[in-house]
């Protein structure tokens, strides 16, 4: 089925680091934000695009005559519509959808002061695959605490907390600023004013909602400051390295024994704690643009010990606390299982030899192919011989986490967490 992009483009910009230019005009680096658009389109299909503008709509019209003049966007086939009033998000997505010369049955929608620097064409082709009516895509970022939240929780349902929301026991995931739609779902929510507050909590309540978890660049640029903060990216390589469409190196953590202490074993939220110093260095990964994974056994799950639903909050837990130091992981895997029977309520259908518990590398094959990363370029942190195995297995680089660095094949040795991840993060960006 065809498909097209609506761009928001309104609002009066009140908040951006100069109000008498629309927003869609600012300068990152070399060019506009539309032309940011323009090229992460070109790796799609999409050429027919709506911008649904209102303020300073006259100056977004004269943008798109001046863009689409230039030689390497001449394809791109763009109509400008100026909102007369106003009435909220969804309402300029419904003027924009009506609005294409020929029919579209499936509509991307960006917001126009989104700096979008990702695989597009895989986030459409995973929505499409999923059958549902409404995607999004989620990132995590360095103020969850007031952004939309999306994510899927302990029992693999989609959830949306608006902004204002109670956020305890929250995984750090966020709208990222772009969606997916169907025509025909459209016209299901007709009492939805805007997207993140309205039409993705309603979508999420009728299980029509998809979530993209994304670990490309994709940056809100609305304000003086995030606008400084993004150009400040470009200047410094970060959108060439988090938003480039080839492979990537990655960070690897394990979680217990890396991030928080191996003893005593954690199976409630209250309890965990991330080692000092750790979130500043993941930080430090974070604004270098490094891709960041935490792939951990927790057989745990498997025992008895915990249920999906407590490892689920410690998980957040740890992205909180992450968070109050503007740090964060860009996606959590592990592996529930565990091989031997024999505890006391233990749950016999994960008692299993599996492909994802480590050193295994399924879930590092897995990382790679959805994130795009280049396992060979990449760096492993982990304290255990299955850590060093996991890194073997899928032919990354590691770095053991140990004061004894006891382990009997040769490696590379920190004695803690904050030494190895500063030493990963510069062989990585060397």
């Amino acid at each position: 089925m065809s498909v097209g992009a609506v761009i928001l483009a309104g609002g009066k910009g009140t908040r951006s680091a100069n109000p008498q230019l629309p927003k869609i005009a600012q300068i990152v680096g070399p060019k506009s934000l539309l032309e940011w658009h323009l090229d992460a389109l070109r790796a799609t299909q999409i050429r027919d695009l709506v911008i649904v503008s209102g303020h300073l709509g006259d100056q977004v019209a004269e943008l798109v005559h001046s863009v689409t003049s230039m030689a390497s966007y001449r394809d791109f086939h763009i109509s400008v519509l100026e909102e007369a009033d106003p009435q909220g998000t969804v309402a300029a997505l419904r003027l924009g959808a009506s609005s294409f010369p020929e029919p579209v049955e499936r509509i991307l929608v960006m917001l126009g002061d989104v700096l979008v620097a990702m695989p597009i064409e895989q986030f459409l082709l995973n929505w499409q695959e999923s059958s549902k009516g409404v995607g999004v895509v989620a990132h995590p970022n360095t103020h969850p605490f007031d952004s939309d939240s999306v994510f899927v929780n302990a029992i693999g349902r989609e959830v949306t907390l608006p902004k204002g929301s109670d956020k305890r026991r929250v995984p750090n995931s966020a709208s990222a600023g772009l969606f997916l739609i169907t025509r025909a779902s459209l016209s299901h929510y007709p009492q939805a004013r805007d997207l993140g507050s309205n039409l993705l909590v309603e979508a999420a309540e009728h299980n029509d909602l998809y979530i993209f978890t994304d670990s490309h660049y994709l940056k809100d640029t609305g304000t003086p400051e995030r606008l400084e903060a993004t150009n400040r990216d470009f200047e410094n390589g970060v959108i060439d390295r988090k938003g480039s469409l080839g492979l990537r190196s990655a960070l690897f953590l394990d979680r217990d024994g890396v991030i928080n202490s191996v003893q005593p074993e954690v199976y409630q939220a209250d309890d965990y704690k991330v080692l000092p110093g750790v979130a500043g260095e993941i930080k430090k990964a974070n604004e270098r643009g490094i891709p960041v994974f935490v792939v951990t056994n927790q057989p745990g799950i498997a025992k008895g010990l915990m249920s999906f639903e407590e490892h689920f909050e410690i998980r957040s837990e740890l992205d909180a606390q992450l968070g109050f130091e503007q740090a964060f992981i860009d996606e959590y895997y592990f592996c529930p299982h565990h091989p031997d029977s024999g505890f006391e309520g233990e749950r016999i259908a994960l008692k299993i030899e599996c492909e994802c518990r480590k050193p295994n590398a399924a879930l590092a094959n897995l990382i790679s192919r959805q994130h795009g990363i280049e396992l060979p370029k990449s760096v492993m942190l982990g304290d255990t011989a299955r850590d060093q195995g996991f890194a073997r297995n899928a032919g990354m680089g590691f770095i053991h986490v140990s004061s004894s660095c006891d382990l009997e094949s040769a490696h590379v040795c920190e004695l803690d967490s904050v030494q190895a991840i500063r030493r990963a993060v510069e062989e990585l960006t060397c």
